[in-house]
């Protein structure tokens, strides 16, 4: 059974997410400072993480936790210029709009990393935050061949900084619209 430092996580999390269950440690159990997961299957099981310290424990707990819990009032959802409507033969067709907050094609995982990072941002301490809103940027970017996103650490959200395309890693693929793929442009 995983030991959670429950009173420590909900002391360390946003005001407005401290009442939230936070068992996300299913089929985890401490083996001393090891956190080890049941084998899949009847499989034999695997070391998840091994800490040098309580202290390392906890903030791995609060992490992890930070990473599935979200807000009950998510903020205001950006406006991204092109979104994919739907796809035929293989290519995807879109919809603009007008007026808009970024210039990439909806990336999924944007909501999810700066919900993450303003979670942590409560209860880790600066440096270690820091090293995490590094991390994410540097995945942010991983299909960009020049960054394309940085952090806004005051407003806690990702922010663009360049007009760069996505690529694909080896054929050079960048998707944005092709001519007479957009569908319909909305305001």
């Amino acid at each position: 059974m995983m030991k959670i430092y429950e009173d420590w996580i909900r002391a360390r999390l946003p005001e407005e997410l401290a009442d939230q269950p936070i068992d996300f440690f299913r089929c985890e159990y401490l083996n001393g400072l090891t956190v080890m997961q049941e084998g899949d299957r009847g499989g034999p099981d695997v070391v998840v993480f091994e800490a040098k310290n309580e202290e390392e424990l906890k903030y791995w707990q609060l992490e992890h936790v930070c990473r599935f819990i979200r807000e009950k009032k998510p903020r205001e959802k950006k406006i991204w210029r092109y979104y994919r409507d739907h796809a035929e033969n293989g290519k995807w067709f879109y919809i603009e709009h007008r007026h808009y907050d970024y210039n990439a094609i909806e990336d999924p995982r944007l909501y999810g990393f700066e919900c993450f990072l303003r979670n942590l941002k409560a209860g880790f301490p600066p440096e270690l935050w820091e090293q995490r809103v590094k991390t994410h940027v540097f995945l942010m970017n991983y299909w960009y061949k020049t960054p394309h996103w940085d952090y806004d650490r005051k407003n806690l959200c990702f922010i663009e900084i360049s007009d760069a395309k996505e690529h694909d890693g080896g054929k050079e693929y960048i998707e944005e619209p092709r001519p007479g793929s957009i569908i319909k442009i909305v305001d």
